[in-house]
């Protein structure tokens, strides 16, 4: 059985890196108050099934997308601050252990999907309103250094 992380929260995304058998989640809520939005970044290691404290995500926020890009775990959008959502793109460099911005994106929004593909990250869908819409249908494309 697996460990449950020492902040667990809800309305997080998981990236696994296969090449460090780690699993990253991120930010979230809290599972008594899903809308207080939380900086936690754990890190699981599939060979001792235990967790570790990473470096903070700098902005607290949950309902996120997540891409693993070469070094690289982008966190992008998110939900609710002051009831809006948010367009912050940051990443956790695996290398370093520190976060660094990327371009924000040109519309805040959560419950999207990212993936990359080449140097190339595509972010799809969401919404614009904190808990539900109006829905995007944009597809954002990024290039990646």
């Amino acid at each position: 059985m697996v460990k449950t992380p020492p902040d667990f929260t809800c309305l997080f995304t998981l990236v696994m890196v296969p090449s460090l058998a780690v699993v990253n989640p991120a930010g979230g809520g809290r599972i008594n108050s899903p809308t207080q939005n939380i900086d936690a970044h754990e890190i699981y290691n599939t060979a001792t099934n235990s967790w570790t404290a990473g470096a903070p995500l700098p902005t607290a926020r949950s309902g996120v997308a997540y891409a693993l890009y070469q070094n690289f775990i982008v966190v992008a959008g998110g939900e609710c601050r002051d009831k809006k959502t948010f367009a912050e793109n940051e990443a956790y460099d695996l290398k370093s252990g520190r976060w660094v911005t990327f371009e924000a994106l040109p519309t805040s929004r959560h419950a999207f999907r990212g993936v990359t593909v080449g140097k190339s990250l595509y972010f799809a869908g969401g919404a614009s309103n904190c808990g539900g819409g109006p829905r995007l249908s944009e597809l954002l494309v990024f290039d990646l250094p």
